[in-house]
């Protein structure tokens, strides 16, 4: 069965190394990411703005000066609270093949103090720094730089050796072939039937072992897509809403409307309304 990686890491700013990240400042507003997983190490620095952020279980709100580190193979979803810029750098783990081997067993801290974050800060600016050099000795500068980095992340704020806990490695690779379905398929009607047929268990075991491996049910994740695809078109069209909701896969109002509100702190059309503004 062919393994799924939820998150594909965009590589916006990467030399020609054997391995590629994500690293820039990323400027946005209202942005929602729903809960994903990737085999990267994440950091992310806020520079302007407020930005919910929710680890497994963890709930973090983020404002200027503040540095979250989401670690590989974890849950996560983030939220923009109305305009944000920040600092997004996404490693892959190849990138310490040959070199720490140990770092698939690594878990870092993943909230630093705001002294630990302005020090990291400092060699997060040197970076992007080097990156906008386009003198071709900055690659080098760069890559040095890069790994400097993470070096002071290892010995600095290393919290645990062996990961723990419901999402392990095997548990996220169990239940990522039935993430993958309903990436695709979650503007469909969606059968618990066809999601446990992909596991080869009955739909509540499939339940289960999502549950056991995510930290939320298998409909939660159902409705963060869906809500997240809206959240996304009501920015961009001017479709009816009840349109949008339709092209998304939703068909209870009430519920729709219950997690919609619990996630953004508004209904659509005041988020419709708050766009319209802001553009005139």
């Amino acid at each position: 069965m062919k393994e799924f990686k939820h998150e594909n890491i965009l590589h916006k700013r990467h030399f020609d190394l054997q391995f590629s990240i994500r690293f820039e400042v990323v400027d946005d507003v209202n942005f929602y990411s729903p809960f994903h997983w990737h085999n990267h190490i994440e950091i992310l620095y806020v520079l302007e703005g407020k930005i919910d952020f929710k680890i497994e279980q963890r709930k973090y709100v983020l404002g200027d000066g503040d540095m979250i580190i989401i670690n590989s193979e974890v849950i996560h979803s983030s939220k923009l609270c109305g305009h944000a810029r920040y600092i997004l750098l996404q490693v892959p783990l190849s990138a310490f093949e040959g070199v720490y081997e140990e770092i698939e067993n690594v878990v870092l801290k993943e909230r630093p103090t705001s002294l630990e974050a302005e020090k990291l800060f400092a060699y997060l600016s040197k970076m992007l720094k080097s990156v906008d050099d386009k003198r071709k000795e900055n690659r080098i500068k760069f890559v040095s730089l890069l790994y400097d980095f993470f070096y002071q992340l290892l010995t600095l704020y290393k919290v645990e050796q062996k990961k723990s806990g419901a999402t392990s490695y095997y548990g996220i690779n169990r239940i990522s072939p039935v993430m993958a379905y309903v990436e695709k398929e979650f503007r469909n009607k969606i059968s618990l039937g066809d999601a446990a047929d992909i596991l080869n268990v009955t739909p509540e075991h499939m339940c289960r072992l999502f549950k056991k491996y995510t930290d939320m049910t298998f409909n939660e994740y159902l409705m963060s897509l869906r809500i997240s695809a809206f959240y996304q078109m009501l920015q961009n069209s001017d479709q009816k809403i009840s349109v949008i909701m339709d092209e998304c896969g939703l068909t209870n109002y009430k519920v729709f409307i219950r997690e919609f509100k619990k996630t953004f702190g508004k209904t659509p059309e005041q988020v419709r309304e708050e766009r319209r503004k802001s553009s005139l």
